[in-house]
């Protein structure tokens, strides 16, 4: 069985984005699973979309399904780090923005490098990789200090006006 260093990548990659989802699940909140989640869509919308369509691999122009599941990922991303009671999703939606920005960034100037659009892209998901690690170490380690706590944020307090407003007195 012949693997070349793509498929071996692509294999090592699945294997850390299984592992996380299954840490996720064991040992995370809701942000965690969902983001978790985003790390296993990579997976199987780069196999969906190269499975589907033929997927041009000199990067000379957009790709236009790696694209696609950017587009998901970061619409996840930004709803997860918006609502989730911790910090890290925002990280983890901003390398996301990062990776989104490639492809307009490819788009814009057809004379970069199409290394460099590789890189642009896939670059950020490794350190997505370690942003969500690190979260979930971190939820981990709070929970075993301080008990659990909420995953989500509920929304902002109402204002001291509309508190007296409403209040049975009134």
């Amino acid at each position: 069985m012949d693997l070349t260093s793509a498929d071996t990548r692509f294999w090592l990659q699945a294997i850390v984005f299984g592992l996380l989802a299954l840490s996720a699940w064991r040992w995370g909140g809701g942000p965690e699973r969902i983001l978790a989640g985003v790390l296993i869509w990579f997976s199987l919308g780069d196999t969906l979309n190269h499975w589907l369509f033929e997927v041009e691999t000199h990067y000379l122009t957009v790709d236009t399904g790696h694209m696609v599941i950017d587009l998901v990922a970061l619409a996840v991303s930004f709803a997860v780090a918006l609502r989730a009671n911790r910090l890290y999703p925002l990280w983890f939606a901003a390398f996301q923005l990062l990776a989104m920005m490639a492809h307009l960034a490819r788009d814009i100037a057809q004379e970069a490098s199409p290394i460099a659009y590789l890189i642009m892209y896939i670059g950020p998901s490794y350190c997505q990789i370690i942003v969500l690690a690190l979260g979930i170490w971190c939820h981990r380690r709070r929970v075993l200090r301080h008990g659990p706590y909420r995953s989500w944020r509920n929304s902002s307090p109402r204002s001291p006006v509309t508190r007296r407003m409403n209040s049975p007195g009134c």
